[in-house]
């Protein structure tokens, strides 16, 4: 009996196993027979879940899903933009790609996606009228010419502020590289992307130099070096100085590439020398009896000689040097004759046949003469000399005559003062016709005195 008990337990048992296998089987089987048209479990495609949903289930929602699409773009200084479908006739084709996806998950592996994830990219076909799209392109806000600023290079300019040429940094602009602004607004189309940012997808134009590139750095310091220097003249008793409100006129910056423009350099040596060289120009004299006359200065004076002067100056400025000079002369010997004859001079008035000898200013001896025979037509020249030099105990030679002087202070070729012992008077009318053959005769004592106090280049001042 027991026995029996056992067998028919076993029996039962065998069956019930038997069942359950069988209803375990047949639920897979009717679970595999439900995935031969629904997707596995955890199955995305671009990006989104359609498990469980059959091919025209996903194709429906896919295309519900673009019903409220619209690319919002965006650029810089908050210009925006947004690109509907029915403005490019943007449409969809999934054909039977969605199917060829279900195809993939074999029915008997449905507990697989249960285990792993089956993740696809969007199968559907975009396209749009190029036409359309064209115009959409031309007609977006980024490509307006209100909102359309070219990058600007960084650029070397002076600064008054400062008083050095500095860097202005690159702008960035709003100019798109229109290609690339196209490409990527096609791409994010197709893709069915919300937004779009331009700049963060690279596609304005940005400037060639930046503030840190060498050269322009280099042509920086160039350009500083020059309007460093400052050079003092010392110009006939003006002072002239070059300093960079004035160099920097003369420095041409493009670029990186920085030059000193030499012509005007030269320019402006020119122009001190109008205004500062004495040689050659007539004064204005206040003669001792009040009177005002016009003397041509035709051998005493300073005369700039801008062939030389020009390249010392373009070469301080270019090295940045700090200096005081004088300009240089075409005469050596001018360049010395630096008294000025409203201070320290000799004048000789030869319509009175009268001499005053001016030391800074003050008389400190005046004396009558005789100068060239007017009668003769060895009248002494008007002008503004200096002293040639001056020699003790000469012999004066001309035709038929050589006359000894014991103070010989020539100023105007052989023209010159010096004592005259063999004259008993002076003044007056006697030189129109007992005048000398152009000096200056003078007493002796007077010759000697004024000997003590004149000096190559001692200003002379003859007038009538």
């Amino acid at each position: 009996m027991k026995a029996g008990k056992k067998a028919l337990v076993k029996k039962l048992g065998i069956t019930a196993s038997v069942v359950l296998l069988l209803l375990a089987i047949g639920t897979y089987v009717g679970v595999a027979i439900y995935f031969e048209d629904h997707f596995f479990y955890r199955t995305t495609i671009g990006g989104e879940d359609y498990s469980y949903k059959t091919p025209v289930e996903a194709e429906y929602l896919m295309y519900e899903s673009l019903s409220g699409y619209a690319l919002e773009i965006t650029g810089r200084e908050g210009v925006r933009d947004v690109v509907l479908p029915e403005e490019i006739e943007l449409q969809f084709i999934f054909g039977d790609a969605l199917w060829k996806i279900k195809q993939e998950q074999k029915p008997a592996l449905w507990i697989m996606g249960f285990i792993k994830g089956y993740d696809y990219e969007m199968p559907r076909i975009a396209y749009f009228d190029e036409t359309a799209f064209q115009r959409k392109i031309d007609r977006l806000a980024f490509f307006e010419r209100k909102n359309v600023r070219a990058p600007k290079d960084a650029y070397i300019t002076y600064s008054d502020d400062q008083g050095r040429y500095d860097i202005v940094e690159a702008t960035a602009g709003t100019e798109m590289v229109r290609e690339k602004a196209e490409a990527e607004i096609r791409e994010a189309l197709l893709d069915l992307e919300p937004g779009l940012d331009l700049e963060e997808a690279g596609c304005y134009k940005v400037a060639e130099v930046n503030g840190g590139n060498e050269s322009l750095r280099a042509a920086l310091d160039l350009a500083n070096r020059y309007i460093s220097a400052c050079i003092v003249y010392d110009w006939n008793g003006n002072r002239v100085v070059v300093d960079a409100d004035v160099i920097r006129k003369w420095i041409n910056v493009e670029k990186d590439n920085v030059e000193l423009d030499e012509k005007k350099i030269e320019k402006f040596l020119s122009r001190q020398a109008d205004e500062y060289d004495t040689y050659g120009k007539s004064k204005v004299f206040h003669t001792t009896d009040g009177r005002e006359i016009d003397l041509h200065n035709g051998v005493f004076g300073w005369l700039t000689d801008l062939e030389a002067e020009t390249p010392v100056l373009v070469n301080a400025v270019k090295n940045g040097e700090t200096m005081e000079r004088q300009p240089v002369h075409t005469d050596k010997e001018k360049a010395s004759w630096q008294v000025s004859i409203d201070d320290t001079y000799v004048e000789i008035d030869l319509g009175r046949q009268h001499l005053y000898l001016y030391v800074d200013g003050e008389i400190v001896l005046e004396s009558d003469f005789v100068s060239g025979n007017a009668s003769r037509g060895w009248s002494t020249p008007a002008g503004v000399f200096g002293l040639t030099y001056k020699t003790r105990n000469a012999v004066l030679r001309g035709e038929n005559y050589a006359t000894p002087v014991s103070y010989w202070m020539p100023f105007n070729g052989n023209i010159g003062m010096h004592d005259a012992t063999w004259r008993s008077s002076f003044g007056g009318d006697i030189y129109r016709t007992n005048g000398s053959h152009g000096c200056i005769n003078l007493p002796y004592e007077k010759a000697q005195i004024i000997y003590e106090y004149v000096y190559t280049g001692f200003p002379v001042v003859c007038y009538y």
